[in-house]
């Protein structure tokens, strides 16, 4: 068969050897995502679905961000890919070269920043609002410039506000870039007393190992639609062989069966005092970061406004 050409082009490098195995024996199939992945919750799917097996197999995790992490499922990398672009997803369909099993779990975008809010977001009566307030005042942001779905939004929230501090020679006092991972942008962030755009995901699972103490949510999701959904799709590809493709099937029926969305829908309250993510049924986390703030290893209290 003759190979299936993509127009999706990289950003940086695609990571193609596993950056954990999760049980023994030999490999099931390999999964690809950045965020989840790198927050426990694919650890904690994999292991769980592995114990309802009759015999010890293992799961490979390959870190990439979300773009890229499709360009590992077109190149072979992968054989099941969790990615958060919709746009993408349903072109490398009509390419041929993928199909889309659908929503697996949501995750969302939060505009965060320092507790003291030197911008004033708080009282922002949009995120339009809250982030005009962030260039007008030229209060510090901090971006990530590495071509992930973090970015990609990011750059789309300020453009439907008319701004482009990207471009502007007079922002780059307070926007700074940075190529760093989703938990190396929120510490940075965090040190820095800084705005950013982040994951609930990322930044449940940074406070809760201790690593971020000054930044608080200020914009989050209130419906399925909202634009910082960042819901996760599964993506798998329909000419891998026979065999990975009932390995990944299997997966995704326990996935998204009773038992699997019961492991998202729990995972990080033992740590944080909250889940991570929501299951699909629920289209969107319904417990807010607005207003909370980290206390402890299983805590999260009203914040001090």
């Amino acid at each position: 068969m003759a190979e299936l050409r993509t127009s999706i082009r990289p950003r940086g490098p695609v990571q193609s050897r596993a950056t954990s195995v999760y049980g023994i024996g030999d490999v099931l199939f390999r999964i690809g995502n950045g965020g989840a992945g790198a927050t426990g919750l694919i650890e904690a799917l994999a292991t769980d679905y592995l114990s309802t097996l009759p015999q010890a197999r293992s799961i490979e995790w390959i870190c990439n961000h979300s773009l890229n992490t499709q360009v590992a499922l077109h190149r072979g990398h992968i054989d099941l890919a969790l990615t958060y672009e919709r746009e993408r997803e349903h072109l490398a369909e009509v390419e041929g070269w993928s199909r889309t099993a659908g929503c697996v779990f949501h995750d969302h975008f939060c505009l965060a920043g320092p507790r003291h809010d030197p911008a004033d977001v708080r009282s922002a009566q949009s995120l339009g609002d809250a982030l005009r307030r962030v260039a007008r005042k030229a209060v510090f942001f901090h971006s990530r410039v590495d071509g992930s779905a973090t970015m990609e939004k990011e750059r789309q929230l300020w453009t439907s506000c008319g701004l482009e501090p990207w471009t502007e020679e007079s922002a780059r006092s307070w926007y700074k870039t940075n190529l760093e991972t989703p938990a190396g942008a929120l510490k940075g962030a965090d040190e820095a007393a800084a705005y950013l755009l982040t994951d609930r995901s990322t930044l449940l699972h940074q406070t809760g190992l201790g690593a971020v103490s000054d930044t608080v949510v200020f914009v989050e999701p209130t419906s399925p639609d909202d634009v910082l959904m960042n819901s996760c799709y599964a993506l798998y590809s329909p000419v891998a062989s026979a065999e990975t493709r009932t390995n990944v099937a299997g997966f995704l029926r326990y996935l998204l069966s009773e038992r699997g969305q019961g492991v998202v829908e729990s995972y990080g309250v033992g740590r944080c005092g909250l889940p991570l993510f929501a299951p699909v049924a629920d289209g969107f986390a319904r417990d807010k970061l607005r207003g909370r703030e980290f206390a402890g290893s299983q805590t999260m209290l009203p914040a001090r406004m």
